[in-house]
Formats: structure tokens, sequence, C-alpha cells
């Protein structure tokens, strides 16, 4: 029961979190009362501010979005995504005015083309298969504009210590997810790195060059925004409301509801 709470259910997309309010406390209490103060130390790292497009990926029970929504406001909104529908429910019951929450995988986000200033998944990349973490990351790279930021931490070499995930499994998440590497294959151009308690995280800037193909496998930015006719548009991209002035080549950010 406890592995399920702290790994969810496993799933083809990834681990899938059933036991929200659980592992918000297990998660409270493996950061030994830090976790406010780490998730700020992210919030901060991202550069988000006023006025600002956001998309948590992986958001759990959106406790970095809404301090995400805290920087980007006013003017600001912030997106969550997750695939586990208990969690995104437990998001909205406590989402500010400012934030908004959808069940979607990161391999796979159907949100338009860049379309957000900032980028996050904290704790999140682990719980994916390997084989679908660089369309992930391939995703990450097409809904940013350019010149957006990306920031992804994930647990860090544990050292002996116990960890949320701790002995075989901290070693196999902890240790064997190359976000450098996932990253900078995506296009990206890593900015800065570092850690934090439990974490380690990296910054990186999607260039203006970056070319679309590079987030979908062949495909264009177009053929990404034209919806599979099995694939219903979602709660987020029902409609655009410019936050801010964009460059000619940006697609206006999707409404948040």
């Amino acid at each position: 029961m406890l592995r399920r709470v702290q790994h969810g259910r496993p799933g083809r997309d990834g681990a899938t979190l059933e036991h929200v309010r659980w592992n918000e406390a297990i998660t409270h209490i493996a950061f030994v009362g830090r976790r406010r103060r780490v998730y700020a130390r992210i919030a901060a790292l991202t550069g988000a501010q006023p006025g600002d497009q956001v998309l948590d990926i992986g958001c759990g029970g959106g406790y970095l979005a809404r301090l995400l929504a805290a920087a980007v406001t006013p003017g600001g909104r912030v997106a969550g995504l997750d695939p586990s529908t208990p969690a995104i429910g437990y998001a909205r019951r406590r989402a500010p005015a400012s934030c908004s929450f959808a069940v979607g995988v990161a391999q796979d986000l159907g949100l338009p083309d860049r379309s957000f200033d900032v980028v996050t998944s904290t704790l999140a990349v682990h719980h994916l298969p390997e084989a679908a973490r660089p369309a992930a990351f391939g995703e990450m790279c097409r809904v940013l504009r350019p010149g957006g930021t990306l920031l992804v931490a994930d647990f860090r070499p544990s050292g002996g210590r116990r960890t949320l995930h701790s002995g075989g499994s901290a070693a196999r998440h902890g240790t064997a997810v190359p976000l450098d590497e996932l990253a900078a294959a995506a296009g990206f151009r890593i900015e800065a790195r570092g850690d934090l308690p439990m974490l380690r995280y990296i910054r990186a800037v999607r260039p203006d060059t970056t070319a679309a193909v590079l987030c979908a496998e062949g495909e264009s930015d177009a053929d990404r925004r034209s919806p599979r006719p099995d694939q219903p548009a979602g709660p987020l991209s029902r409609s655009v409301v410019p936050a801010r002035p964009a460059s000619p080549s940006d697609a206006p950010p999707p409404a948040f509801l």
C-alpha cells in the first residue's frame, strides 16, 4: 500500500497517483519540513514574472502551480497537467483564480505550439517510462516560445540516505534520469544546473533557432496543432486569450478554464 502511495499505479504512459492526500503528506515528511522552501526556490529559479503563461507538467496536487501563480500575478496564468484524475480533482479544489488543471500526459500535451513562457516539471520525469522521456522533452520544447524557460527537477543521488524513493527505487528513479541529455536532445540550451535538498535541477532555454520538428519526430508545428480524430480538444485549448504582446511567430497562449 505504501509503495502504491509513493510510486502511483503503473501504466503504459507512466505511473499515476491515486492516493493524493497521502502522497502530499509523505512528500511533506520526506522534505523534513523544507518542502515550501524548496518549491519556492524552484519557482524562483524559473524566472516566472507577472504576465507570464506557465505550464506545470506532472503537477500532482498543484503545490508548485499555486506558488507559480503568485509569481505571475497580475496578468499571468498557470496551467497544470497530470495523468491522475484524483490529483487533478485535488488541485482544482485548491486552485486560485489564476490556475487551471487538466488530465494529460507529458509525452502528448495536446496544447498549441509556442504558447508558454515557462514550462516546469518537478518529481515527474522519473515516473515516465524511459522510452517516453524523449517525447516528453520534445513536447516541452514545442509548447515553449522561443526564448522561453524550462525548469525540470528530479531526485538526485541519495548518497545512502533514505528518501521518498529509497533503496533500489532511488537508484532506478533518482540516478537514471539524464535531465541534461534529454533536454539537449530536444533542442534546449542548458543554462544552469544545481542541487536542492533531495533534488537536482536543470534550467534551460528554447533557442530562437530551435526547429519544431525536433519536438515531434518529423511532424511540423501545424501538424501537431491538428487534433487526432480520436482526441477531442482539451479544456486548456478551447479558446485563446493573449496575455501580452508576442512576436509574429508566436501563437497566442491558450485560455485556462
